[in-house]
């Protein structure tokens, strides 16, 4: 029989792309594509109207040029007169793919492609920080459906994506000055501003409040002329409008009769804050950032102002904490949900059966990625993404977080993917963590460890917002119900603080662990208390730090024949204090995936805030 060509593989491929990626251009082996090079004929290419095209290059194995041809596309340009979609935009992500050796004797191709496990890596170029590779080294592997994801993903134009974050960045630095001024001459209105947000009146809690804002606006155009009576926000709060600060705090009343709390509740309680004057200069210089953002074409991509956020975040200039940069989400993700047994991704009602959650879950990246992987897996089995959307927040995915603006961001990355869907209520809550007004004190999403119903408090001061609801809701009134044994998936990169970690900038704290808020010493050591209590019969150890007790909460929530998906310590693999951790996934778990990362975070793009070596834990949990 004779070999089977490259081409013919890369045909095959580009057929079965096709069926999987609704709405893109796909193309195999053609010439006439790429401007300035009629004669060039890359692979495959991708390429969609509103993302940048991703241009495929594949070999048979051992492919010992496959990543150099790959790196020669980046930066050209889709030609004007291919026909292609997207015609004239610049190629900044590539993928280089190996096809197994044996691929090229197969009696059938079409199905050897269909059914074979590729080894791949993606190449991309946004113009700032030079040729980036992902891995950064070695292959990821998977199914021609994961090399569909990874494209789906890299078409994201990281130029917008760049021009975007430079846009917030400006605005927000100029709105962080003017409450800086505003904290100089009037301290109780940025105090007010910080309550609101459970944060301390520094200058990070006025970036914040102003990326809250910003995003609130950028959110409110999307919305626009969606539903009945929502104006345009130039219309709103633009040039000529008579009082934008009264204007603005009244559509937003208008938006929140429809829904989206969490977007809006907090943006609008911060504005209302503001005197009228100092209200009025800072809602000018937002809705210039927000202007900026629309017209670089990032509104009508259904997930970018989440990854804008992460941009900002992932640089560290916005938050002291560290979160999942998206690539990294993605890759966990894929790992969590290929696990998954007995679901039919045809069946949107079983789709909406399922339950995810990430009880720390910061921006919300790594919901967002299951999000992706699931609405991918609808879609490839002749589904409609858009019809999951309302299941997906109202019903299967939980979130839970100590700070309310990290809700808030979770709450519009996820809204985002399809503003046009309404929905009636969330599952992202606030989780008490400090001190509480009756005296005790809590320990935030760990107060899980001993009961499923919790009191979730969105701030400390007001009457509390439960994120996705149908307005404010007194404490008293409000319950978070997260069962024991209730998920299918639990995805989480938790914090890694230990209680025994006074080094460094935990020198001179009593528990680093529990020292978020400004924390007194009685405080940390009753909430450390709290944790050992919480933590009995568990595989918490307080040596091993936060991660631990996550680890515990997650095994007490998963479903048998549920998912474990987290990033940890790589010291969780040899630790003495990680024994118990070791001894309840060799004991209750299977299946069970252990990926190293570099401790930089380069590899997988994890960021950690200990810089020690993290590795990805992916395991199911035994039906007993």
């Amino acid at each position: 029989m004779a070999r089977n060509t490259e081409p013919s593989a890369n045909n095959a491929l580009a057929w079965l792309l096709k069926g999987m990626m609704h709405g893109c251009d796909v193309r195999s082996e053609n010439t006439r594509v790429i401007d300035g090079k009629p004669g060039l004929q890359p692979d495959i290419v991708v390429a969609a109207g509103d993302r940048a095209p991703v241009v495929i290059e594949a070999e048979f194995m051992p492919a010992r040029t496959v990543e150099e041809e790959a790196r020669d596309r980046l930066g050209l340009r889709l030609a004007g007169g291919s026909n292609l979609a997207g015609a004239g935009k610049k190629i900044e992500a590539v993928i280089a793919l190996r096809y197994p050796e044996d691929t090229a004797e197969a009696d059938n191709l079409d199905e050897a492609v269909a059914g074979v496990r590729l080894s791949y890596c993606a190449l991309t170029d946004d113009g700032e920080e030079g040729i980036e590779r992902f891995p950064q080294s070695g292959w990821l592997e998977g199914s021609v459906a994961d090399v569909a994801e990874l494209a789906r993903l890299l078409s994201v134009p990281q130029s917008a994506v760049n021009a975007a974050a430079a846009a917030f960045e400006r605005g927000i630095d100029s709105g962080a000055g003017l409450l800086k001024t505003v904290a100089e001459t009037r301290p109780g209105i940025t105090r007010a501003i910080a309550d609101l947000l459970g944060m301390s009146d520094v200058p990070q809690t006025h970036r914040m409040a102003c990326a809250i804002i910003a995003n609130a606006m950028v959110f409110h155009d999307r919305i626009a002329g969606m539903h009945p009576g929502i104006k345009t926000l130039d219309i709103v709060c633009g040039r000529g409008a008579a009082n934008p600060q009264a204007n603005i705090v009244q559509a937003w009343k208008d938006i929140l009769a429809i829904n989206y709390w969490p977007i809006f509740a907090i943006a609008r309680k911060i504005i209302k804050q503001m005197p009228t004057r100092e209200g009025t200069q800072l809602i000018g210089l937002l809705q210039y950032a927000a202007g900026e953002v629309a017209s670089s074409g990032m509104n009508v991509e259904h997930d970018l102002t989440g990854r804008v956020f992460q941009r900002l975040i992932a640089d560290r200039k916005y938050l002291a904490t560290f979160y999942t940069l998206p690539a990294s989400a993605a890759l966990l993700a894929r790992l969590a949900v290929e696990k998954l047994q007995g679901v039919d991704w045809s069946d949107a009602d079983a789709i909406g059966r399922l339950r995810v959650g990430d009880f720390a879950c910061g921006t919300g990246a790594l919901l967002s990625a299951v999000y992706e992987q699931i609405a991918a897996r609808h879609e490839q089995a002749g589904g409609n993404p858009s019809a999951l959307h309302r299941a997906m927040m109202e019903d299967v995915l939980y979130g839970c977080d100590v700070m309310p603006s990290a809700l808030h961001i979770t709450s519009s990355t996820l809204s985002g993917r399809e503003p046009n869907v309404s929905y009636d209520k969330s599952r992202l809550y606030g989780m008490p963590y400090g001190r509480q007004q009756d005296g005790t004190v809590a320990i935030g999403s760990l107060e899980l460890l001993q009961s499923s119903e919790v009191q979730p408090l969105f701030n400390m001061s007001d009457p509390v917002i439960r994120t996705g609801s149908a307005g404010e809701e007194t404490a008293e009134r409000v319950q978070a119900d997260i069962p024991d044994e209730g998920f299918d998936i639990v995805i989480m990169n938790p914090p890694f603080t230990r209680a025994t970690n006074h080094g460094g900038a935990h020198a001179n704290v009593v528990n680093p662990a529990f020292a978020a808020f400004d924390a007194s010493k009685a405080d940390m050591d009753a909430m450390g208390k709290q944790m050992r209590e919480r933590g009995k019969g568990t595989c918490y150890d307080g040596k091993a730090g936060l991660a631990s007790a996550f680890a515990a909460l997650a095994d007490l929530k998963l479903k048998p024949g549920g998912v474990f998906a987290f990033v940890l310590p790589l010291s969780c693999s040899v630790g003495a204090s990680w024994q118990k951790f070791r001894k309840m996934l060799m004991t209750d778990y299977t299946d069970l995936q252990v990926v190293s990362i570099a401790a930089n975070g380069k590899d997988m793009s994890f960021s950690s805030d200990t810089g020690m070596a993290e590795c990805l834990i992916v395991a199911r949990k035994l039906n007993r």
